[in-house]
């Protein structure tokens, strides 16, 4: 039996998280209204993030041969895929779909499927969208059972006992997927986000677009940019709490995309930056951890932009042992700033095995 993947069953299985940003302008790069094929030979795989691209030949040795780039999901998120760097062979005879170049582009194709047309892997078709079904073979490489939270460990005594550990996003879960505004008891929900474009969905962008990528002087697209602190803890990809408090006064919070670390120094005294630091990205920050090291309180100020707004944070493991699903399973955090009366937060969940990737991002031309 043969399925066929089509825009919209995508955008049901899409998350529909708010804010921060995309990784680039997906409404102008691809027409995401539409899925087309190429046939062709692989010529080069940049195997970086935030998008592993191809390089696809179609037409070879014909007058009427193109050199498309063929652009797919992050590397990080295709090997939580089971889909890693040597499935795709330079020289290897294939077929793609994908969302085709958007008004103005050229040449340029988001990869949703990968069929092999001959070799060892003659039929075998790799899918690269997250939530979509095959489009052409029941013979499949990837699953993305691990970034729907599907892998879970089981044993409750093997699961964190404190906040320090790798915590991972669920993709199809619109409280773990970005941050979202949590609302005071009794008020309405405000209108949904729209979905982002599949092409987005495919890369783990958080709905609502984004930023269009920039050219740079020396004409590379430049989208590896700093993130802020928000944007940072908005990141739909795994992140790691870890305690060197013994070591140096400071939790060490580590985050996969752009390689982002943050410092929260546990002092015991007051908030207050010390004099003469700069204003910075993640801003400074200081911590109480609660004696069982299930709670982590934050205040972080002096952040880049804002130097003056003051961010209260919370990070604390799920701990009630009547939501077993839930009970040690989750890591829940909440942001507040100084000069909004809204709170915003997501949760992230345990996988057995789940690791911060280092994330390597590379400007293209």
């Amino acid at each position: 039996m043969k399925f066929k993947s089509t825009v919209l069953s995508a955008l049901l299985l899409v998350s529909a998280a708010p804010v921060t940003n995309a990784h680039h302008g997906w409404g102008n790069q691809y027409d995401t209204t539409k899925e087309m094929e190429l046939t062709g030979v692989v010529k080069s795989v940049q195997w970086t993030n935030p998008h592993v691209t191809f390089k696809l030949e179609v037409d070879s040795g014909k007058p009427t041969a193109k050199l498309w780039t063929i652009e797919s999901n992050s590397v990080g998120n295709l090997s939580r895929m089971e889909i890693t760097k040597d499935v795709v062979p330079v020289g290897a005879n294939v077929k793609v779909s994908g969302f085709g170049p958007g008004p103005g582009a050229n040449f340029g194709l988001f990869m949703n499927h990968l069929l092999f047309l001959d070799g060892p892997k003659k039929n075998k078709e790799v899918v690269f969208l997250r939530g979509a079904a095959p489009r052409w073979s029941d013979d499949t490489i990837g699953s993305d059972d691990g970034l729907h939270g599907k892998i879970v460990e089981n044993d409750i005594n093997k699961r964190p006992k404190d906040i320090f550990s790798v915590w991972t996003v669920v993709y199809n879960d619109n409280n773990s997927h970005g941050l979202h505004t949590i609302l005071a008891p009794g008020a309405a929900p405000a209108a949904a986000a729209p979905p982002p474009p599949p092409a987005a969905m495919a890369a783990g962008a958080p709905a609502g677009g984004g930023m269009a990528a920039a050219p740079a002087a020396d004409g590379k697209i430049i989208v590896c940019s700093p993130k802020s602190l928000t944007q940072i803890m908005g990141t739909p990809y795994p992140v790691q709490v870890i305690d060197q408090v013994a070591k140096s006064k400071k939790i060490i919070f580590k985050a996969e995309e752009n390689d982002s670390v943050r410092e929260i120094n546990i002092t015991g005294a007051a908030h207050k930056v010390p004099a003469g630091l700069a204003p910075s990205l993640m801003g400074y920050s200081t911590g109480v951890l609660d004696p069982s090291k299930k709670k982590l309180t934050v205040t972080t100020s002096n952040v880049q932009g804002s130097p003056d707004t003051v961010y209260t944070e919370t990070f604390a493991i799920s701990d009630d042992p009547k939501v077993t699903a839930e009970y040690r399973n989750r890591l829940n955090y909440t942001i507040k700033s100084s000069t909004s009366a809204t709170t915003q937060g997501r949760f992230w969940q345990y996988q057995p095995g789940a690791s911060v990737m280092p994330y390597g991002c590379e400007n293209t031309k």
